[in-house]
């Protein structure tokens, strides 16, 4: 949006924003353990699920991140996407977001360990969100515009992935700083023991 213009969008900002979407929308796909597949069930048992062993429970990014958050942060372009995906005995549970400065976002609860990330990815960078252990890395560092973090959690991870669309309007953003801002910004809503 131009500054002053009474939130008209640019078709620039339009253009930004929607091919940021689609480029979230295929950059998902690539998790810390495999490529997720819609998330089906076909079986009729119910697992026990407790707070100490799924840590989807233990927090839901698309209720902690309120809208009053959302707006604070600028990350409200768009109202939060639901999305669940499973690969290989991995789940990630959380929503999609789209920034105001024109690039897509994911946050989510993974079962997906702290340890088990690092091992796939050695050549992640530790990096600082509160008080808990956090690793950066690009998952596909040929899809130009990804990063991707993991925050430690008691039972698995809190997953982050930007894209940045590589468009004239976003060519002075980077990844993985917004990346970084986004832990930094989430880690301290994540409830004490989780």
């Amino acid at each position: 949006m131009n500054p002053g213009s009474g939130g008209t969008a640019t078709p620039g900002a339009v253009f930004a924003v929607a091919a940021g979407l689609l480029l979230l929308t295929g950059c998902v796909g690539e998790k810390a353990a495999g490529t997720p597949t819609p998330a089906t069930s076909t079986s009729s048992a119910v697992p026990k699920i407790s707070s100490e062993s799924n840590p989807h429970v233990a927090f839901d990014p698309c209720t902690a991140l309120t809208p009053q958050f959302l707006a604070q942060q600028q990350w409200n372009a768009k109202p939060p996407e639901p999305k669940q995906d499973s690969a290989g005995g991995v789940t990630w549970k959380g929503c999609r977001y789209v920034a105001k400065a024109g690039y897509g976002f994911v946050i989510e609860t993974t079962n997906n360990t702290f340890s088990q990330v690092r091992d796939k990815f050695p050549a992640a960078v530790e990096i600082p969100a509160g008080p808990r252990k956090a690793v950066r890395y690009e998952a596909r560092p040929d899809v130009p515009g990804g990063c991707s973090i993991n925050i430690e959690m008691r039972a698995g991870s809190l997953y982050i992935l930007t894209n940045v669309p590589q468009t004239p309007a976003n060519r002075n953003l980077a990844a993985c700083d917004i990346a970084t801002e986004i832990a930094q910004a989430v880690a301290p809503l994540l409830p004490a023991g989780s």
